[in-house]
C-alpha cells in the first residue's frame, strides 16, 4: 500500500505564478541582439523555454555555450537583475491556482528554484502568502538546485514528515525530476507552458504520475490520491 498523502508541496514559478512567460520574454529580449544571425531568433526562443525552471545563472550558461554568446559577469548580472525586476513587477496568479488551494485540506509549502527574497515578493503581491508563510523553501538556501531534490526533501523536513507523505506539483522537467528523486508523488502542470503537448510528455518522461493543464482540476486530482488509502 502506498503512504498517505497529508501534505501539498508546489513549485513557484509556472505553478503558483505566472512568471515564467516574463522572464521568457526578458531573457529573449537581452539575448537575441547577441545571435549571429537573427534567423536563429525562433531556434533561442524555444531553447530558452525548454530550460525555464533552471537557476537564470546555470539558464545562461547553457545558452551561453550552445549560441556562443561569450557573455561576461556585468551581463549575467545585468540579466539576472532584469529578470528578477520583470518578475517582481510583473508577475499574476496562474489561472485558477488560488481557488484550486481553498478547497484542497492540506498543509502547504513551496519548493522552488527561484530566491527566497522573489518568492516571497511574488507570493504577497498575489495574495498566497499567508497560505505558505513558514514553509518556503528556496534552492538557493539549501545549495543545489533542481533537479537535485534537495529542495523539495527540506520542504517535506520543514513538516517533519517523510517526503513519501508529499504530493508535489511542478511545471518543469528539472522540478519533476528533483520531487520524483525525493520520493513524493508528482503532478506536472502545464497551463503556462509554451508548447504544453510536448511538454506534457516530458514531464511524463521525467517522472509525473499525472499531467494537467487547467488548475481547475488540482483539487480533484488530489482527492483522487487521497482517496487510495480509502478503497
Amino acid at each position: 500500500m502506498k503512504p498517505a498523502i497529508t501534505h501539498l508541496v508546489c513549485d513557484c514559478d509556472g505553478v503558483l505564478l505566472d512568471s515564467e512567460s516574463i522572464a521568457l520574454r526578458v531573457l529573449h529580449e537581452h539575448l537575441s541582439p547577441l545571435l549571429r544571425s537573427p534567423d536563429e531568433g525562433d531556434r533561442l526562443h524555444h531553447a530558452i523555454a525548454s530550460r525555464l525552471g533552471m537557476f537564470t545563472e546555470l539558464l545562461l550558461d547553457e545558452l551561453d555555450l550552445e549560441f556562443g554568446f561569450g557573455l561576461n559577469a556585468g551581463q549575467y548580472a545585468g540579466i539576472n537583475l532584469a529578470v528578477g525586476i520583470a518578475c517582481g513587477e510583473e508577475v499574476q496568479l496562474v489561472p485558477g491556482i488560488a481557488d484550486a488551494l481553498l478547497q484542497i485540506d492540506l498543509p502547504k509549502a513551496v519548493a522552488s528554484n527561484s530566491s527566497s527574497d522573489r518568492i516571497v515578493k511574488g507570493l504577497e503581491r498575489c495574495g498566497l502568502l499567508a497560505m505558505f508563510d513558514g514553509h518556503i523553501h528556496s534552492a538557493h538556501e539549501v545549495g543545489r538546485p533542481k533537479p537535485a531534490p534537495h529542495v523539495y526533501l527540506a520542504a517535506a523536513a520543514g513538516y517533519g514528515i517523510a517526503p513519501q507523505h508529499c504530493v508535489a506539483v511542478d511545471d518543469s522537467v528539472t522540478g519533476v525530476r528533483a520531487a520524483s528523486t525525493a520520493g513524493m508523488r508528482v503532478l506536472g502542470f502545464t497551463g503556462v507552458a509554451h508548447d504544453r503537448q510536448g511538454m506534457h510528455h516530458r514531464l511524463l518522461d521525467a517522472g509525473a504520475e499525472r499531467v494537467f493543464d487547467d488548475m481547475r482540476e488540482l483539487p480533484a486530482l488530489i482527492g483522487a490520491l487521497l482517496a487510495e488509502r480509502a478503497a
